[in-house]
């Protein structure tokens, strides 16, 4: 894996955002690899967790990649993540009735993507979600359990329909 680390990257890079009027918020950690592909319109960011992004992956338009609060979300190598995919390492917390939603705190959880992971478009994928390497997540799917390798699964929340040997 390779950080983006020389001022010549960085200006290439930095103009890849701009020119695909994408963002990245300051202080945030992320990583990929020089070989990643990305599509226009994301918006990744990562102030208090981590992203990494594996060689060969690809993310179409839109994809929002969210680790602000904490934990890590882990892209492995050669992953499809398609059009307007949201990936976020935390969630409300919501157990006490009476007291508003924002002051009852957070859940945190790492998002694993396998290697060779197909994740359609319109997904949604939760905290503590592992997606197994060669799975595929059908279009509009809600994620929020973990996925086993070589599983297809689609719905809302998703569910496995096959499985490879």
């Amino acid at each position: 894996m390779q950080l983006i680390k020389t001022a010549v990257e960085s200006l290439i890079f930095k103009y890849r955002v701009i020119r695909a009027r994408s963002h990245i918020n300051k202080n945030s950690k992320i990583w990929f690899h020089s070989s990643v592909t990305f599509d226009r319109n994301w918006y990744f960011t990562a102030r208090g967790g981590e992203i990494i992004i594996d060689r060969g992956s690809v993310l179409n338009t839109q994809v929002i990649l969210n680790a602000d609060i904490g934990g890590k979300i882990h892209i492995s190598s050669d992953c499809l993540i398609g059009p307007r995919v949201i990936f976020r390492t935390a969630n409300h917390k919501f157990t006490d009735i009476r007291r508003t939603k924002k002051l009852q705190g957070q859940i945190i959880g790492d998002i694993l993507i396998g290697k060779n992971v197909w994740v359609g478009a319109n997904v949604t994928v939760l905290s503590g979600v592992t997606i197994g390497e060669n799975s595929v997540i059908g279009a509009g799917a809600v994620v929020t359990k973990s996925i086993p390798k070589n599983s297809v699964a689609v719905g809302i929340p998703a569910k496995v329909i096959k499985k490879y040997a």
